[in-house]
């Protein structure tokens, strides 16, 4: 059994070894990254311990004052919302002499200086 191989053969080897080779610079790059940017131990450690103590105590009563003030103001904004929202729906369609006037040019209509 002899085994063969073309020019072509070595372009695809070396075709597939380089596509493989920078998938994995990628992610050892990713990896770099994420270990610089991923906060020390003890800032985790302590983070997880203050987790665990606010889940036993329950929610802060300013933090859920807070909330219940956020809450309020997007009811506030949602109303706003849906009032913009219906007299856009009430209008009439554009169109009609209103629109024409609004595009015609300046000459013909009076532009609003003064000289």
């Amino acid at each position: 059994m002899t085994l063969s191989i073309d020019g072509t053969d070595i372009g695809q080897i070396v075709e597939v070894a380089s596509l493989v080779g920078s998938m994995v610079a990628m992610l050892l790059v990713g990896l770099l990254v994420y270990l610089m940017v991923r906060p020390p131990r003890h800032v985790r450690q302590r983070r997880k311990a203050e987790g665990r103590r606010e889940i036993a105590t329950g929610t802060d009563p300013a933090d859920a004052e807070q909330l219940w003030r956020v809450m309020d103001r997007m009811e506030l904004r949602l109303e706003v919302l849906e009032r913009a929202l219906a007299d856009r729906t009430e209008r009439p369609a554009i169109g009609g002499r209103d629109n024409e006037q609004a595009l015609a040019p300046a000459e013909d209509r009076e532009s609003g200086r003064t000289e």
